[in-house]
């Protein structure tokens, strides 16, 4: 398929969305730092407008079978995007899920910030990932739904493909 290289990508209310092709993040717990792709470093926190995530188990990037999470958010830069999570970080995001349901909110209803936290132990020095939240305006909240509502397969298809 040939595209026109003078025109943008369509957008739903400006989100920038490449179906099959999220921006991808990474939390770089050994270094304390997120990261797009390998090179562009970040700093220590992550801003978030959660759309959808899911919970797995799979030996990824060289490491053991384990329970992954992998979320689906907007940036910054208002670009659908995607993170895994393992280990501790998993925790901390579902202690989040508890705090958030036990208000009666959604997480898509938040600005969820990630940030990196110093850890130690006799062995090692590394960095999990917190979360924290906020709530997100209202007719933001309704974009986003919108958009969520409409891409949701897209998005889950993608991703199963492209990790199978």
């Amino acid at each position: 398929m040939f595209v026109n290289a003078f025109e943008l990508p369509k957008t739903a209310n400006g989100i920038v969305h490449f179906p099959g092709s999220p921006r991808q993040y990474r939390a770089d717990c050994k270094a304390g730092i997120f990261k797009i792709g390998e090179t562009d470093m970040l700093g220590n926190s992550l801003e978030m407008e959660v759309l959808a995530y899911r919970s797995f188990f799979a030996p990824l990037f060289n490491y053991p079978y384990q329970q992954w999470v992998e979320i689906f958010f907007i940036d910054k830069d208002n670009t659908v995007s995607h993170i895994l999570f393992k280990t501790e970080s998993i925790g901390n995001f579902l202690e989040l899920m508890r705090k958030l349901t036990a208000s009666s909110k959604s997480i898509g209803t938040q600005i969820v910030t990630a940030k990196t936290a110093k850890r130690s132990n006799d062995n090692e020095t590394y960095y999990a990932v917190e979360f924290e939240s906020n709530d997100n305006k209202p007719e933001r909240v309704k974009e986003l739904t919108e958009f969520i509502n409409d891409n949701i397969n897209g998005l889950y298809a993608a991703r199963l493909a492209s990790n199978a």
